[in-house]
């Protein structure tokens, strides 16, 4: 009888054990939905059951009928700890209360392309915050924190137009950033164009001290008349220095402020080799009509525009010009 009750005691112990394994865990009844932006992270809570409240704190305090009463999406610019539970009308918390733990995300990293004249080219990585920690690939996998760390102030050498440079930035308390990408010898970026410009304007003077002449200075007016012009090229090559709108090339001078008593335009096309400015000027020395306007003596003024279209072809434009 001793060995029976025992055994009773024992299966009513498992039974116990059993029984309590099976209930379900309360869940939060809140459910939240996190949006990212570079401004700011925003909260937008739902209640399970419609006429439910649910009411937060910011504080790390548990939430109560008190607490503030949640009424639309919430912003956050730092890492906050929000606390939310659902009240039923008559003040009956509803599930568990549920914590977020808000983050911000990190600004994507910048990648600078510069010095990209000979096939190769440099670059650098930045992030707006400072104490983020930037991670790197350089064949086209997007990185994480195994990848290689790029130290400040670090210059990365590019070589071949295969190579597809991929950056995030992460920090303890924050969101990862989105992947930066760039292929540094496919496209031109802002950070890059001028270096072009400047390549083209060496090697334009360099052939007119060959010929004993002076050098020609650089105007902004005419660089940022020959990029409109490149860009009309792009789609107009076969009329030349027609515009698309039918009127002279000459008429985008006065567009940017550019008066001229002299003015002369040379304007090219490069297959898929990249920007090359020192090979559009060879082509255009071939030329007797483009030599002639490189070693003018009537302007004192020069600017240059290209534009790469998605066919890989570049179109280069020289202006050369004298104010009045």
């Amino acid at each position: 009888m001793k060995n029976k009750r025992k055994i009773q005691t024992i299966f009513a112990a498992i039974c116990a054990v059993c029984c309590m394994a099976a209930m379900p865990v309360t869940a939060s009844a809140v459910k939240c939905d996190l949006t990212y932006t570079a401004d700011y992270t925003s909260l937008k809570a739902t209640v399970k059951s419609e006429g439910n409240k649910i009411y937060y704190t910011l504080d790390g305090s548990e939430p109560t009928t008190d607490s503030q009463l949640y009424k639309k999406k919430l912003g956050f610019r730092e890492p906050k700890t929000v606390k939310l539970a659902e009240y039923d009308s008559n003040g009956n918390l509803v599930g568990k209360v549920k914590t977020i733990e808000i983050e911000r995300l990190l600004p994507k990293p910048k990648i600078t392309v510069f010095d990209r004249l000979d096939g190769t080219a440099k670059v650098t990585i930045t992030c707006e915050n400072e104490d983020a920690v930037i991670y790197y690939t350089t064949n086209g996998k997007d990185p994480d924190e195994n990848s290689n760390v790029f130290e400040k102030g670090h210059v990365l050498n590019v070589k071949g137009g295969e190579h597809e440079v991929k950056a995030i930035a992460v920090l303890k308390g924050w969101k990862t950033s989105s992947v930066a990408s760039v292929k540094p010898l496919d496209l031109v970026s802002e950070d890059s164009y001028s270096d072009y410009v400047h390549s083209a304007l060496d090697v334009t003077n360099k052939i007119r001290a060959e010929h004993g002449l002076y050098e020609l200075k650089l105007n902004k007016a005419l660089c940022d008349a020959a990029l409109l012009r490149a860009k009309e090229l792009s789609t107009n090559y076969d009329n030349g220095h027609t515009r698309p709108n039918g009127k002279r090339w000459v008429t985008t001078l006065a567009e940017f402020g550019y008066i001229h008593r002299y003015a002369s335009e040379n304007y090219g096309k490069l297959s898929r080799k990249g920007i090359d400015p020192e090979l559009i000027m060879e082509m255009w020395m071939i030329s007797r009509a483009h030599s002639d306007a490189i070693l003018n003596t009537d302007g004192k003024d020069v600017g240059f525009g290209f534009y790469q279209a998605e066919d890989g072809f570049v179109y280069w434009i020289q202006l050369f010009g004298g104010t009045r």
